[in-house]
């Protein structure tokens, strides 16, 4: 049996289709032939499928005719190819049913559009492209899927927690930075340094814990540890080196749980918020005059606002702006040396009117007269335990030489952040709004997803509620 010019048997068996390029496509193609594999080892089958590609390109290089026409590196043009030069660049959009439309500039090239949609048409109906593309999508689909894991690389855990956080330490204060060190590295060491990061697992956690305890660690202790282990494995999955998990799968989320007794144990030995005959006591005039100017405003501040210590204490002139006409703090991360608990800290909250009449604007202009940048400028922002530290120890004095040692529990600069939000409780003011004051998040999906955030003037009509008495 004759074979036909057209046919050429490569190699492997595989019958390959070959046509001469005419010598005006010659000149722009610097190609004298197009070969293309017919994807078969049978004789018949190849014959069939190279005439069908014979009279596909014989009617290609009439209709593009003299036109540039880009070819791939088998020489052959593709569909698209052909399509953008009969198309003499006119966008081609090809629907998934099929459908292909070419955008035409007016009435005038609407007849030309319409051949070349018809053209390429006729080439996505040839009989060898249909079971190419068949063959195609049979083996896509069949492909296994790959397995995650098996994309992670091999890091060592000791080196990704040198990375982590060499990463953190820049944004990190010293005191929690170190905290954070002894934690992670810690796990790191129980694990065994020179082991795969991404082969541990919930189990090695609960080991690690395991050994905590019976290092007579306390529970709040080790929760703390945990937190920022997962942080760790937090950052390792969104960097690559930890295989993907849902949100509440990290392999050190609940690893400690809170007994009922651990509970109330909590209860009884924490801060305790003070009561209003304590609150009359600790701000009277005679007693606030034991504490420096600074250490009174930042007790005033906390009376009045619930924020943490540390969120008073690196307050900036900055962050003392003006909301719908109602003055207001921000509660930032923005500046030098601030940051928050969590991202729900970040709040902007109304100026309490008390503050306002006790001066704390004044203070906040006459600052800004002098170019001072902070609410309290003789105070370090950026020392080892914070910028809140000295507010705390000098508040913690005054409590303790004006009230006195609880029998139970303790009480601190933290006890206003009960008051307040125990005072607005109280008042009526619902959690909703109690919690976008203080910083709190509400953790039920419905306040979540579905509840807006305040306007400034219903948090100022919430807070105006809150009334100590004192002067």
């Amino acid at each position: 049996m004759r074979i036909p010019n057209y046919l050429r048997l490569a190699p492997s068996g595989i019958w390959h289709f070959r046509q001469r390029i005419p010598s005006r496509q010659t000149r722009k193609t610097d190609k004298t032939e197009i070969t293309k594999s017919l994807g078969t080892r049978d004789l018949l089958t190849a014959q069939q499928r190279a005439l069908n590609l014979v009279q596909a390109y014989a009617r290609t290089f009439t209709q593009v005719g003299g036109l540039s026409v880009s070819v791939a590196m088998d020489g052959v043009p593709s569909v698209e190819e052909i399509a953008r030069a009969i198309a003499l660049g006119y966008k081609v959009i090809r629907h998934l049913d099929g459908r292909v439309e070419i955008e035409a500039n007016g009435k005038t090239d609407h007849g030309f559009a319409m051949d070349a949609v018809d053209h390429i048409g006729r080439l996505d109906q040839e009989p060898y492209h249909q079971e190419f593309m068949q063959a195609a999508r049979v083996a896509a689909s069949s492909a296994p899927t790959p397995d995650p894991a098996s994309k992670i690389p091999s890091v060592a855990i000791g080196k990704a927690v040198a990375l982590w956080l060499a990463g953190i330490k820049p944004s990190t204060k010293a005191k929690t930075f170190k905290i954070k060190t002894t934690a992670v590295e810690g796990f790191a060491k129980h694990y065994g340094e020179k082991n795969p990061l991404k082969d541990a697992g919930r189990i090695d956690v609960g080991a690690w814990v395991m050994a905590l305890r019976a290092g007579k660690l306390e529970t709040p202790t080790i929760v703390n540890k945990c937190s920022y282990l997962r942080g760790f494995f937090d950052w390792a999955k969104a960097r690559g080196y930890y295989p993907p998990f849902a949100k509440d799968e990290n392999p050190a989320a609940g690893q400690v749980v809170y007994g009922p007794r651990e509970k109330r144990k909590r209860r009884a030995l924490g801060f305790k918020p003070f009561t209003n005959e304590q609150i009359q006591a600790l701000y009277s005039p005679t007693a606030l005059e034991g504490l420096s100017e600074a250490a009174r405003w930042g007790a005033w501040v906390g009376l009045y606002t619930g924020a943490r210590v540390a969120e008073v204490g690196q307050l900036t002139l900055a962050d003392f702006v003006e909301v719908d006409g109602i003055p207001c703090i921000r509660i930032t991360n923005e500046g030098e040396c601030q940051s928050v608990k969590s991202e729900v800290s970040i709040r902007t909250i109304p100026v309490h009117p008390k503050l306002i009449e006790l001066g704390l604007l004044k203070r906040v202009s006459d600052l800004r007269k002098a170019e001072e940048k902070r609410l309290f400028p003789k105070v370090k922002v950026d020392g080892v335990n914070g910028p809140g530290n000295w507010l705390s120890k000098a508040f913690s004095r005054h409590v303790l030489a004006t009230v006195g040692k609880p029998e139970k529990g303790k009480l601190g600069f933290h006890s206003l952040r009960k008051t307040v939000v125990q005072g607005l409780q109280s008042a009526g003011v619902t959690a909703e709004l109690r919690a976008a004051y203080v910083g709190h998040e509400l953790d039920d999906e419905h306040h979540g997803a579905y509840s807006r955030a305040p306007t400034m003037r219903e948090l100022l009509d919430a807070v105006e509620k809150l009334d100590w008495g004192v002067r």
